[in-house]
């Protein structure tokens, strides 16, 4: 055992509230290999190190958009190696960005500017004039220069060095399309033609190419139609479900009136064919294949040449991995028999990993003692021919920690805070028999484990001949669903709580029935926060992937060819493990094929989108001989290097992952052979005796061996994920997240090495070589949502505290000394927002909220008020209106900030006089809350105790006595208003739906306001009262003649997550007098501006944010789409005119409002409204359309997306698009976040 500390890190998920991007693989990737001399000129270490530098620190810059930086770096390439090929392609690329319209104004000698581009790209034709890519670049040059004619001589040029590139057709078609020569129009069509018929596959292609057709008038207009029916059929029911528009009947009925030619029929229907599917996400994934970002043209290595002509250093070896002779596991009674499959994981909560066994009768879990004797903690007959044993939770029973096994653990100093909650796992038999499922029973008085049998007849049960199943969050509504595959295909399966799964297959495109995957991998593999699934088959030695186009769909695609046809590809692959082999953010493949590892590496040029670069066979490896799951991965020496185990019939080779100092990427050098003289059929790679070194565990024969690894100096991390929320000193589940973060991407940065991984289980171990800490660790959970730890150290648990990933923009005043958080925006205007399955939430674009006077002071002649958006979401302003209200001192003002229809949230200003306070006020068991909520005071009244998911929460109440002596001694029915101050912390969307799907769990009951009937027995009177959204805000319900009797008491009902500051009443008031005036807007600026440091409240009150304490740093995955640029925005929001300020996470919005003159009458004081017209979008994996701030909304808009509809002014529309909307999110600030530079 290794004597060094342990290293320890678990991370409780992020709690956040929410209010496209897809994957592909490129059908050509662009050649690595380039035109220039087979041979160089020797190259000296020291120059090799530099040119290496100016490489990949110049690709990095313009990946991360730092154009000078990266135009200097790469220059200098150009200088130092003018035959080859990848300096003058790299810095064309990076000259034609500088000239993209957004960034030619800003650009300080645009001249000298496209000057440069010009010559340089002449120079890469001079150098590989045979590369169609060449003049593709060329032509995007001269178009950014508005030289329209040559653009077209260029792409011509492209067209004859490859003419079946659809990608090239189709830039020649729009080149074509802006010309106003009417031939050059015609043309267009023919080239669009074209591009379709080299890919009728895209259905970006088809939707376009149908326009033109349609607008033809021409019987190709029904294979179109037809075409697009098939390549849509993953989005008919979600599209039924969104915009009530069943796609099937609109294309059938557009091949009836094709045959009828009625062609205004036709022509209509085409272009809500469009409208419907052009912002999802698989027509987005099908764009990026014909509008190709000028990355995807980016080489990325020297040719072979170079490396060969470099005097190299001797190569430095890995540190050889240590292990102790092979040692059979002691077992207590009876030696298990006939095992098939075996897991390691902690399966009774005691902090220590426990062994799970299969065998041909039964399936056994054993515990280690002191001694290292495994005793059997519980076991059940399998009943059946079942071939592997899987360990998952599926169904979220998050229980408390073993106390007993937490104190032992803070002995160790690995958990030295109080114990968490923790879900236990469950057990899932899968072979020829099909899926068989065990529930891991805790009793609550014994403590005893028991595995219960849960029936699947019909649903998992009907599954026969199963090769391979997966857990992974499909759907990504924080549950685990099921993969399944059998020898008659695969199939989907949802979980909806209870152990039951639904088959959702019908909503994907799947591979075909006799494709047989036995090797299933869950990733996010294009780094689109979505999870996608590779699928690779031993029986027919194919692989590919299921591109994730959320809402439960997925899509087929085969790994495209890199070379030419006899040379190894992907597509091959029987079996395959996850790496980055190079470092380079962008997932890469070890694979097997025909017995010869291979390693598969790739590129990501933008989020959903993945080029594989080269395939090639891993040197030094031996063949592999046998079939089955035989490649593992994981960090054996702790060096902060991957490391490769297969699986040979007598052996496990073990290839150590080492940096190579020719590439700087990682290389496999072959370390040793294990040797056993028994075959061995299946190994586990796990940190058995919890030393901080994984072990090598194997079944041989009918026997199971241990190979101890002794250790080194190296130090080392398990970093464990708890999907939990925190506010104050109670933790609960989320929901929003499967409890373990099984299918999370984990990045480490220590040091030099840069590691990603992605969670497969309780825990993830990282060496880190000689660190001692990890500089930074970022978790980006299943629902899209990052976490950054910095400096992680030693023997720590951590939760992360409570926040929203959604909500909507914030609002911060200038209290006279600085600006200060007052509340939140747009609470009532969600768009994409999902109530359930086909449940879309109603929205209400105004809102007009009060500002407390004291909290808004002049400044040099102005009220200024900022607007920021902080989460993971799009904000829409359409108008911001501050309007002045005065009023006697001794009157206070409210507005009524309910979210609700307008007909229970209409427009008021209500004055009180004298407020009420209510007589007494409990919750649903009795507890007097009056003390918390009598007073404003910013302590909270939570009136429940269990809470089920993230803004779900048990049946409580809010019971209020307004039998006060005011009510008592009126002669006629009192006229009573109800002022209630308080928060809600809510579901999200995803939450929602996978409520909706779970028939255990009830749905978000909104509140609803009963009062005692005539036998004393409550009636609900409004069955919808509305309720303040998001912060802290005050809602107003008229009570008049809303009594059944003299008993003037009321109980608000909910299951909702709501917390109360204060609740009054006013009797019988009249409106006093007060003024309002709307202020001019001076000026209106948007600029990026960063991140609040959030305020977390010690008590029941909601998150706050210190607008002095700032972060700059990207903290969301990127949107799509076009943003608002920075800089002027008044003429947008100074009226309600679907003109729009769109703002994106770190954006601010400055306001300045001009103080009114003379001052404020004598015995009077000034509050505000502030009235917003706009709308809101988070971009939670489930809001309709949320990974794209398109389309865009506007006040006449029956719903959201709206199918029929068109925008009311398509040339102001279009106008704003060029004028405004031209800002694009970064994605590589955040994707290559712990990468460098």
């Amino acid at each position: 055992m290794s004597s060094r500390p342990s290293h320890y890190l678990i991370i409780a998920a992020v709690v956040l509230f929410l209010g496209s991007l897809a994957l592909f693989l490129t059908v050509k990737a662009p050649p690595q290999q380039q035109d220039g001399p087979d041979v160089l000129e020797p190259i000296s270490y020291k120059k090799a190190e530099e040119l290496l530098r100016f490489k990949n620190e110049g690709i990095a810059y313009l990946e991360n958009e730092r154009y000078a930086d990266s135009d200097a770096l790469l220059e200098r390439l150009t200088e130092e190696l003018p035959t080859q090929e990848i300096g003058f392609r790299d810095l064309t690329i990076c000259r034609l960005l500088q000239l993209a319209p957004k960034k030619v104004s800003a650009h300080p000698d645009g001249e000298k500017a496209a000057k440069q581009a010009v010559e340089t790209v002449k120079q890469l034709i001079q150098i590989a004039p045979d590369s169609a890519i060449s003049y593709v670049l060329s032509a995007r040059i001269h178009l950014a220069l508005g030289e329209t004619e040559s653009a077209l001589k260029e792409f011509q040029r492209a067209i004859k060095k490859d003419p079946q590139d659809a990608s090239i057709w189709f830039e020649l078609s729009q080149a074509q399309k802006q010309s106003t020569d009417p031939t050059l129009q015609a043309a267009s069509k023919e080239s669009l033609a074209k591009s379709w018929e080299l890919q009728p596959g895209n259905l970006f292609l088809s939707l376009d190419y149908l326009q033109v057709v349609s607008d033809q008038k021409t019987a190709q207009a029904a294979p179109v139609f037809e075409k697009i029916k098939q390549l849509a059929a993953p989005l008919v029911d979600s599209v039924k479900d969104h915009t009530r528009l069943d796609l099937n009947k609109l294309i059938d009925d557009s091949l009836t009136a094709i045959k009828e030619q009625q062609w205004n029929v036709v022509l209509r229907n085409a272009r809500i064919l469009r409208n419907v599917l052009i912002a999802e996400d698989l027509v987005k994934s099908d764009r990026r294949r014909v509008e190709q970002n000028p990355l995807e043209f980016v080489i990325h290595d020297f040719p072979p040449a170079f490396y060969e002509a470099v005097e190299w250093p001797a190569q430095q070896k890995p540190l050889s991995v240590k292990f102790a002779d092979a040692s059979p596991l002691k077992f207590a009674g009876e030696v298990p028999s006939e095992i098939k499959d075996l897991q390691i994981a902690d399966f009774d909560l005691d902090g220590k990993p426990d062994l799970i066994l299969l065998t041909s009768k039964e399936v056994s879990v054993f515990k280690r003692n002191a001694d290292g004797v495994w005793g059997l903690i519980t076991q059940q007959e399998s009943a059946g021919d079942y071939s592997e044993v899987h360990a998952v939770d599926l169904d979220a029973d998050v229980q408390q920690l073993n106390q007993s096994a937490t104190k032992e653990k803070k002995e160790q100093k690995v958990f030295p805070i109080a114990p968490s909650r923790d879900a236990d796992l469950d057990l899932v038999l899968s072979g020829k028999s099909g899926i068989k499922v065990f529930e891991n029973w805790g009793d609550a008085k014994t403590g005893q484990r028991s595995l219960v049998l849960k029936e699947q007849k019909t649903t998992l049960e009907t599954l026969a001949a199963v090769l391979a199943i997966k857990f992974s969050d499909l759907d990504h509504d924080g549950d685990l669903d099921l993969v399944a595959s059998t020898n008659s295909g695969l199939s989907l399966w949802s979980n909806r709580g209870g152990f039951s799964f639904h088959d959702i297959s019908a909503n994907s495109q799947l591979p075909p029935s006799d494709f047989e995957a036995t090797s299933i991998v869950c990733v996010d593999w294009d780094r689109d926060v979505d999870l996608d699934l590779i699928l690779c088959s031993r029986k027919s030695r194919q692989a590919g992937y299921l591109e994730n186009l959320r809402h439960g769909r997925f899509r087929w695609r085969r790994f495209s060819n890199v070379e030419s046809d006899d040379r190894p590809t992907a597509n091959q692959f029987e079996e395959c493990a996850l790496t980055d082999f190079d470092r380079n953010g962008s997932w890469d493949l070890i694979g097997v094929r025909q017995k010869d590892l291979m390693l598969a590496e790739t590129r990501r040029p933008e989020p959903g989108s993945v080029q594989i670069t080269s395939v090639q066979p891993i040197r030094g490896a031996e063949p592999v001989d046998v079939q089955g799951h035989v490649l593992q991965t994981g960090d054996l020496n702790n060096d902060g290097m991957l490391d490769v185990v297969a699986l040979n019939s007598l052996q496990l080779q073990l290839l150590l992952g080492t940096t190579d100092h020719k590439t700087e990427q990682t290389a496999y050098e072959k370390d040793q052979v294990i040797t056993n003289s028994k075959a061995i059929q299946k190994f586990r790679l796990s940190d058995l005796n919890q030393d901080g070194s994984l072990d090598v565990i194997a079944l041989a024969g009918n026997e199971l061996i241990q190979w101890q690894n002794k250790g080194n100096d190296n130090h080392w991390i398990d970093v464990s994920l708890r999907a939990e929320q925190v506010k104050g000193e109670v933790k609960s589940a989320s929901g929003r997240v499967n409890h373990y973060g099984i299918g999370s991407l984990l990045e480490l940065r220590s040091g030099a090495i840069y590691q990603p991984q992605i969670v497969a289980g309780q825990s993830t171990h990282f060496g880190l070589g000689k660190q001692t800490v990890a500089e930074a660790i970022r978790v980006l959970w299943t629902n899209g949502i990052p976490v950054n730890i910095i400096n992680a150290k030693t023997d720590q648990r951590i939760y992360e505290k409570q926040t929203l990933m959604g909500s909507c923009p914030y609002l911060y005043t200038w209290d006279g000394e600085q600006f200060s958080f007052y509340t939140d925006l747009l609470w009532a205007a969600p768009i994409g927002l999902q109530f359930g399955k086909g449940i879309v939430a109603p929205h209400r674009d105004w809102e007009f909220l009060k500002i407390d006077g004291d909290r808004l002071k002049a400044k040099d002649g102005f009220y200024e008020l900022r607007i920021t958006e902080e989460l993971w979401e799009a904000g829409y302003f359409d108008m911001v209106e501050l309007i002045a209200v005065d009023h006697p001192a001794e009157v206070e003002i409210y507005s009524n900030e309910k979210v609700g229809p307008p007909d229970i949230a209409e427009v008021d200003t209500h004055t009180v006089k004298r407020p009420q306070t209510p007589v007494a006020a409990i919750n649903h068991k009795g507890r007097d809350v009056l003390p918390e909520i009598k007073d404003a005071d910013d302590i909270y009244a939570k009136t429940f105790d269990e809470k089920y998911r993230q803004g779900l929460t048990e049946d409580h109440t809010l019971e209020l006595d307004l039998n006060s002596v005011a009510v008592k001694n009126t002669k006629t029915p009192p006229r009573i208003k109800l002022f209630l101050t308080g928060w809600i912390y809510p579901t999200d969307t995803g939450i929602n739906l996978a409520l909706s799907e779970n028939p255990s769990m009830p749905s978000p009951r909104p509140p609803s306001l009963s009062v005692p009937d005539e036998k004393g027995e409550w009636k609900t009177i409004q069955p919808f009262m509305g309720f303040p959204g998001g912060k802290t805000k005050t809602i107003v319900v008229d009570l008049t003649n809303q009594f059944l009797t003299n008993d003037y008491r009321v109980r608000i009902d909910t299951n909702m997550e709501f917390y109360w500051d204060q609740v009054f009443f006013t009797v019988d008031e009249t409106a006093a007098k007060f003024t309002t005036r709307g202020l001019p807007l001076e000026s209106a600026t948007l600029n990026y501006r960063g991140f609040s440091t959030p305020i977390i409240h010690p008590g029941n009150g909601p998150e706050r944010y210190d607008y002095q304490s700032l972060s700059t740093s990207i903290q969301w995955p990127p949107m799509q789409g076009g943003f608002t640029r920075y800089g002027d925005v008044k003429p947008l929001v100074e009226s309600a005119d679907n003109r729009l300020v769109i703002m994106g996470s770190g954006d601010e919005m400055r306001l300045r409002f001009t103080v009114p003159a003379g001052p404020v009458e004598p015995g009077w004081k000034r509050d505000f409204i502030l009235h917003n017209v706009g709308w809101d979008k988070d971009a939670n994996l489930h809001t309709i359309l949320g990974q794209s701030v398109e389309p865009l909304p506007f006040r006449e808009m029956q719903g959201y997306p709206y199918p029929t509809q068109g925008y009311p002014d398509d040339k102001l529309l279009q106008q704003d698009r060029e004028q405004y909307h031209t800002r694009k999110q970064n994605n590589a600030r955040f994707w290559n976040h712990l990468l460098k530079p």
